[in-house]
């Protein structure tokens, strides 16, 4: 698959771009509630050390991963444009950037997913990461061995 990923952490105009090619309940899984402005979101998210990361398929912007670093392992958030989904590039797209987080030293991966977001945690399933769910869902995705410490 011709999987692409360029780091835009700090601009803006890429973020809402990709953003206007979503609906709102695409916008919503992401955040887990829904926004108005995601420049906003994005301000604070790069200010705490979040970067962000254009996923381009067939040189096309197909969607955006954010990664946060919390000791040993990274809080992950994808999302895939909605014209896109249901075609496995979100599969694809989780399984390729995790081995990409092993290669940069993370031991372990954490998402918060809604409970109705039933791709995201088919997805999660899928690759055999741990999913707990009460009133968010939680998933834990192992990487590495080495470490198993958990960040809270």
């Amino acid at each position: 698959m011709d999987i692409d990923y360029v780091d835009i952490t700090g601009v803006y105009s890429l973020v809402e771009e990709l953003y206007h090619k979503t609906t709102l309940e695409t916008i919503t899984y992401r955040f887990l509630h829904p926004v108005a402005d995601v420049t906003h979101i994005y301000r604070y998210l790069w200010s705490r050390g979040c970067r962000s990361f254009l996923i381009y398929y067939n040189n096309k912007p197909i969607g955006i991963i954010d990664i946060t670093p919390c000791g040993n392992g990274v809080e992950v958030a994808v999302l895939i444009i909605d014209s896109y989904q249901g075609k496995g590039l979100g599969k694809y797209v989780v399984l390729d950037f995790a081995q990409r987080l092993k290669n940069m030293g993370f031991a372990y991966a954490i998402a918060y997913v809604a409970p109705e977001n039933s791709k995201a945690l088919a997805i999660a399933r899928k690759i055999g990461a741990e999913v707990i769910c009460r009133d968010i869902c939680f998933i834990k995705y192992w990487l590495s061995d080495k470490d198993k410490e958990m960040c809270r």
